[in-house]
């Protein structure tokens, strides 16, 4: 609002343009890889449709969102083919052979019953938040 002000010679400057930006500016690095016995934990932690969520985007390092939103018919030929991504730009994702059993027990399991691979109680999943914090909890890991 000051800029426009300025711009449209209505005051002569900003008084943001003086001292310090207010903004406070973080380390935003997130980045961390778990151990062997932490995934082992988590996963041990984890109830059954979460066990295959978390294995999922251990395998294919996929987002939450791409993951919860992954439907049968991205699961082709050995690849997951993703369109609607962060980036806006569509990937593919090998399958590796762990991969493909989850998805094998799911398809026996639940019968193709859903358009969506991962599934609760019949219905496509639409957030793990709370389930995934308790399994970190339980893990010890928290």
């Amino acid at each position: 609002m000051f800029k426009k002000a300025v711009e449209w010679e209505l005051i002569e400057e900003s008084l943001f343009d003086k001292g310090k930006s207010l903004i406070i500016k973080k380390n935003n690095k997130r980045m961390r890889f778990l151990a062997d016995d932490e995934i082992i934990n988590l996963l041990d932690a984890c109830p059954p449709f979460l066990h295959r969520i978390v294995s999922c985007a251990l395998h294919t390092g996929m987002r939450k969102g791409e993951i919860l939103g992954l439907k049968w018919d991205q699961v082709r030929n050995g690849f997951l083919y993703l369109d609607k991504t962060k980036t806006n730009e569509a990937r593919q994702i090998s399958i590796n052979d762990d991969l493909k059993k989850i998805f094998k027990q799911i398809r026996k399991h639940r019968h193709l019953t859903s358009k969506h691979v991962f599934t609760y109680q019949g219905k496509a999943i639409n957030d793990v938040k709370g389930s995934l914090n308790a399994a970190v909890k339980r893990s010890g890991y928290c």
